[in-house]
């Protein structure tokens, strides 16, 4: 039987603290060569530009892969989005993106078994996205974030805003969140919400730098085409991560003492992208925001929590998790345990195995 689970389904039975056991035992697999991404730059993507009224408007197929033999399966990320950028007041820049209408996603996670290749699971990938990420960003931060860590500074108040502030309370010891979006009803509903599922002192700021001055841990949640922390505001013993590659401008390249990177630089600097059209303005730009240590070789996620690189040594350091593109071999760990949970509590749908075979062979 094929199992499928919504949202809500993986929501119910993988607990942010499961997702990053299973995401650091797969990055310490990947160290062995028991785990693989593809592509190995994380994330392929076939774009062309897609007719509408949005600015830089385009249809984006966007996958990735990994496999953990430990776990058992093999899992296939893929996501059909319509993109574009939208620009608000005072100069800040996003990328919005929908399928069908504004509001609605479409993304999927398919697991599949490696002892007989049968096909497992089909889950949404909407909660189990933000999980694996700010799993990722919190087995990270157990290595580079002092242990004394009591205050955290969030930029952004949304679903990967929510999994980083969850995250990062399970590593370190957090006492206070200060929170930054540009719309005040949003950094508000998050202040309320954290509030009472974290039991923490959680406040809205209503300037980004109120946010991270005096920070321990500063996650850049947003979904930002340019930078969204400025180098003045950085303090000496902080730990930093973000989303996306623009949250951060240039000056992280001399102001971290420790970058560590999630997976191994490609020379493209980032996804494996294909496209269709003519959309070559676009493609200059996007590679234009990429930092230059984008291209740098340094040392990954698997290399720290194997000990194969050091993490922080000092507590002046600054410290910096460079948490992008994405990684195939997360949605399997995440995938994966997910689905055993699920098979254990009886949670999901069941779909017969016959509906997704057949008899001619390929």
């Amino acid at each position: 039987m094929v199992l499928l689970l919504n949202n809500h389904d993986v929501e119910k039975v993988l607990s942010i603290k499961d997702c990053m056991e299973a995401i650091e035992d797969a990055y310490r697999d990947l160290s062995e060569g028991q785990a693989v991404n593809f592509p190995e730059s994380g994330r392929m993507e076939v774009h062309t530009p897609s007719p509408g009224a949005e600015s830089n408007r385009g249809y984006t197929w966007g996958a990735m892969a990994g496999l953990v033999r430990k776990a058992g399966v093999m899992a296939f990320r893929m996501k059909s989005d319509i993109e574009y950028e939208l620009k608000h007041p005072g100069g800040l820049l996003t990328q919005e993106k929908y399928c069908i209408e504004p509001g609605t996603y479409c993304g999927l996670v398919l697991l599949f078994s490696i002892q007989n290749a049968e096909p497992l699971a089909i889950i949404n990938d909407g909660v189990i996205q933000h999980m694996r990420v700010a799993a990722t960003a919190g087995v990270a931060a157990k290595y580079l974030a002092r242990d004394d860590s009591e205050t955290l500074g969030i930029l952004g108040s949304g679903g990967m805003a929510r999994s980083h502030a969850a995250a990062l309370c399970a590593v370190r010891p957090i006492k206070r969140i200060r929170v930054f979006s540009p719309t005040p009803a949003h950094r508000e509903n998050f202040a309320e919400e954290m509030r009472a599922k974290l039991a923490l002192d959680v406040q809205a700021v209503d300037r980004p730098e109120a946010a991270v001055q005096g920070a321990d841990i500063i996650a850049a949640c947003t979904d930002s085409k340019l930078p969204v922390v400025e180098e003045a505001w950085v303090e000496p013993g902080m730990h930093l991560t973000r989303v996306l590659p623009a949250e951060f401008g240039s000056w992280i390249e001399s102001k971290a003492d420790v970058i560590i990177r999630h997976l191994k630089a490609q020379p493209s600097g980032g996804p494996v992208r294909v496209t269709a059209g003519q959309d070559a303005e676009r493609a200059k730009r996007d590679k234009n925001r990429l930092p230059i240590l984008a291209y740098r070789e340094l040392p990954t996620l698997a290399d720290l929590v194997s000990g194969k690189a050091r993490g922080r040594t000092d507590a002046s350091q600054v410290t910096f998790y460079y948490n992008s593109p994405g990684s195939g071999v997360q949605f399997a760990a995440a995938g994966a345990k997910a689905y055993q949970l699920a098979k254990a509590q009886g949670v999901g749908r069941e779909l017969p195995s016959a509906w997704f075979l057949q008899d001619i062979r390929d």
